[in-house]
């Protein structure tokens, strides 16, 4: 899933704060799927759905250049690609240093964070968000929704996502050696809990069963999605798994920066 794409004929290509971004046809297609069902909602259906997709591309690409930009701040060129189930920021050279690394991998979810305490902010002093018609009410609960509990999401110890980064810098910090297969049990182990949750709240809804009315109204459902997406995030990881469990030996690299070499 860290791999680049192939380019297409159909790439939107831009330049944003010195950053060259491409977005992959496939990331439209996915986020007008993932927000079809706002076209049963009522007579707006269609101006929900495109609400939805801009959201998606505007939060994504914000969390892709918290990336680039504390890739630039510790000396590596990126580009953004933002493709099928989300962005990508890839960097050239890596960057040296446990720390610096962990930095990098919350700058994505922070700057998330920050949208949505800009977007909350704003709707508190102004109430843009209520009484102004359906489409702005849907604009305001679609960026609160997608930079708040994405990023947390984002956050969960689960490879290759931002948390996963973590976990794995964590995990052989303590474990050298033996962290990045101690990272990858915790990947998937959360991965398959997350997915069996998720199946669990969609038949829940279907079949009008209420077993997770113990659950408090805050605590997010899964979906249909959420389970795809974790289901395959666990059965990647399980294969990474196998990898550095099959004979593979790793070596752990050189965390120091290059003036402690």
């Amino acid at each position: 899933m860290l791999a680049e794409p192939d380019r297409t004929n159909y790439d939107l290509n831009f330049r944003l704060f010195g950053f060259r971004v491409r977005v992959h046809p496939l990331f439209w297609l996915v986020s007008a799927l993932m927000g079809a069902g706002a076209l049963e909602e009522n007579q707006y259906g269609m101006v929900l759905l495109v609400n939805w997709v801009l959201v998606v591309f505007f939060s994504i690409l914000v969390h892709e250049l918290g990336h680039a930009i504390a890739f630039r701040r510790f000396g590596s060129d990126s580009h953004v690609v933002l493709w099928a189930l989300g962005g990508l920021a890839f960097r050239s050279p890596s960057v040296a240093g446990r720390g610096r690394r962990i930095f990098v991998s919350l700058a994505g979810p922070l700057a998330g964070f920050v949208l949505c305490g800009f977007v909350f902010a704003s709707h508190q002093l102004t109430e843009w968000g209520r009484g102004n018609g359906p489409v702005l009410t849907d604009l305001y609960r679609q960026l609160i929704y997608v930079n708040l509990w994405w990023g947390i999401v984002n956050l969960l110890p689960v490879f290759p996502l931002d948390g996963g980064q973590v976990s794995r810098e964590l995990c052989e910090a303590k474990w050298r050696g033996r962290g990045v297969v101690t990272s990858l049990k915790i990947s998937v182990g959360v991965a398959a809990t997350i997915a069996i949750y998720s199946l669990v709240c969609e038949v829940s809804a279907r079949s009008g069963n209420r077993v997770l009315d113990f659950l408090p109204g805050w605590f997010p459902h899964g979906s249909f999605y959420t389970a795809i997406l974790f289901g395959i995030l666990a059965y990647q990881s399980y294969q990474l798994l196998q990898f550095h469990t099959g004979g593979y030996h790793y070596e752990p690299a050189d965390d120091r920066v290059p003036w402690e070499r």
